[in-house]
């Protein structure tokens, strides 16, 4: 089963005899592990509502699925999407394995993180968690697997094990699940309470005494914790506290650092919300804008230690991207070295690679014109 989720605000809507309609299109094509394409379909989509709130909404997408056959083996799937209006295009692509399936020992499907369950009579209608993010409250989220029981055992006991971005447990669950029947949908809450920000691996584990023939039985699936109206590239809370030292002095930092567990994060928002500069609407540009240069320095500037603590890093997060940039590399007599100028700021910034290993450190120290830590 695919599913391809297109976010409203991808999409440009046009307003016509008091209705809202957005028109896509999408190319889901399905390639071997040669690179062989397998098979490819083509999909259509209209989109209609009659309020404009809904057209602009961050939370509103057109969920698209489509089911297709294919052996077990691993698989390449591609979807290119192309709004009609705009005529902007966008392409993801996936690596799949299809499982293969022992017919007389138990088994279970892949996990789906589930965005809604909602029952009706004795059937449960699944909406599928796309984004894979199940910060949307302090709730939890359900996921949802199916066990094949040719045995047709009675029931069977299922381990499930949450562990972070450094594989540590940090969450454990164990619950007898009943089965006899020979294909069993099963549903589970995983709670969040306990999660912090950050990205998780859900391990599911099932064990049966009753059939003789069964081997470990295990599936996973990741997924991540991030905060609503937060940028997505903050996934550690603490270590985002740390990377504020240019905009925060050292007392009211360390403030920070040392509020509750439970307290920290409103902490932290507050302090974003009153620099944001368009108050009342979801999104923080500062904040957003901050934390964009301390990812960028990360990608950028890191050697023996992050890239955010590097001095390049520091600059750049300081002043943004500088207005011109002068590079010297292989002078004779001259260790590499670069200028940065910002032009509207009258800074200029000299970068000496001392050891030659891209360790590039400022020529004077500064103390940035927040006061802040001096590097």
């Amino acid at each position: 089963d695919v599913y391809i989720e297109v976010p409203y605000t991808q999409l440009r809507f046009k307003h016509q005899n008091n209705v809202f309609r957005a028109e896509c299109e999408a190319t889901l094509s399905v390639f071997d592990s040669t690179g062989a394409l397998i098979t490819e379909k083509w999909l259509n989509e209209k989109i209609e509502t009659t309020e404009y709130e809904t057209t602009i909404s961050p939370h509103e997408a057109k969920l698209i699925q489509r089911s297709i056959q294919l052996p077990p083996g691993r698989y390449d799937v591609s979807v290119l999407f192309l709004d009609n209006e705009t005529k902007k295009t966008g392409k993801v692509r996936r690596e799949v394995v299809v499982k293969g399936y022992a017919p007389l020992a138990l088994s279970m499907s892949d996990i789906m993180l589930v965005n809604q369950l909602v029952s009706d009579a004795e059937k449960k209608m699944v909406s599928p968690n796309i984004s894979g993010n199940v910060a949307t409250g302090s709730a939890g989220f359900f996921i949802f697997f199916e066990v094949y029981n040719p045995s047709q055992i009675d029931s069977a006991r299922v381990f499930i094990d949450v562990a972070n971005d450094k594989y540590v447990i940090v969450q454990r669950d164990t619950f007898w699940q009943p089965l006899v029947l020979t294909k069993r949908s099963c549903f589970r809450k995983i709670e969040t309470m306990s999660l912090r920000s950050g990205n998780f691996t859900l391990r599911a584990r099932i064990e049966s005494s009753g059939d003789p023939s069964a081997t470990e039985v295990v599936a996973q699936h990741s997924f991540s914790v991030h905060w609503e109206g937060m940028p997505s590239t903050i996934l550690d809370l603490d270590k985002s506290i740390d990377q504020m030292q240019y905009v925060l002095d050292k007392d009211h930092l360390d403030e920070m650092k040392d509020a509750p567990e439970n307290l920290k994060r409103e902490v932290f928002q507050q302090f974003w919300k009153q620099k944001d500069p368009t108050r009342g609407t979801e999104r923080n540009e500062l904040m957003e804008e901050y934390f964009g240069r301390v990812a960028y320095a990360n990608k950028s500037f890191s050697h023996h230690i992050e890239g955010w603590r590097s001095d390049m890093g520091m600059v750049y997060i300081i002043f943004g991207s500088p207005s011109n940039v002068e590079r010297h590399p292989f002078d004779i007599g001259e260790k590499p070295y670069e200028i940065w100028t910002y032009y509207q700021q009258n800074r200029e910034f000299v970068f000496f690679d001392q050891s030659g290993f891209g360790d590039y450190r400022l020529q004077t120290p500064i103390w940035d014109v927040q006061r802040t830590r001096p590097r």
